[in-house]
C-alpha cells in the first residue's frame, strides 16, 4: 500500500522546467511546446522583484486561437496567468492535488525556495499509484 503522505512534490515532478520570456509570441511558445512535447511554459520573471508566470496550450485556445487574433502578434505576456500558483518541492503530493482540485489547475511549477525546480501534474501524482497495475 502507497503511503500518499510520505511521497514528496520532487519524487514525481517533471524535469526539466521549459520556460519562455514574456515578449515571445505565441507562435513561438506554440512551436516551442510543440518541439519539446509539453503542454505548458513557465514564463521567466523579469528581475528578482517579479513573479513567475505560466502560459498553457488552454490560454492559447481560449485567448487567442477561439478569438481569431493572429499568433504572431500576440504576446505571451499578453494572455498568462501571473502570478502563477507554485508548491515547495519538499510537500507531500496529496498537498500538491488537493490544491489543484481547489484551484481548478491541472500543472503547478514546483519551486525550491525562490527557483523552479520543476513541474507537477496530475499525471504525476497519478503515476506512483499505477505501478501496482
Amino acid at each position: 500500500m502507497i503511503d500518499i503522505q510520505k511521497i514528496r512534490v520532487k519524487d514525481v515532478m517533471s524535469t526539466p522546467v521549459f520556460t519562455i520570456n514574456g515578449n515571445a509570441t505565441v507562435q513561438e511558445a506554440a512551436e516551442f511546446m510543440i518541439k519539446n512535447g509539453c503542454r505548458g511554459l513557465v514564463v521567466e520573471k523579469v528581475d528578482e522583484e517579479d513573479a513567475y508566470g505560466i502560459i498553457t496550450v488552454k490560454d492559447i485556445v481560449y485567448k487567442v486561437i477561439a478569438k481569431g487574433l493572429p499568433l504572431e502578434k500576440v504576446r505571451v505576456l499578453e494572455i498568462m496567468t501571473k502570478p502563477c500558483i507554485t508548491v515547495p518541492d519538499f510537500y507531500d503530493i496529496k498537498y500538491a492535488a488537493k490544491l489543484m482540485e481547489m484551484t481548478g489547475l491541472v500543472r503547478l511549477p514546483v519551486i525550491r525556495g525562490e527557483e523552479i525546480v520543476g513541474i507537477i501534474t496530475l499525471r504525476d501524482i497519478i503515476k506512483p499509484f499505477l505501478k501496482n497495475f
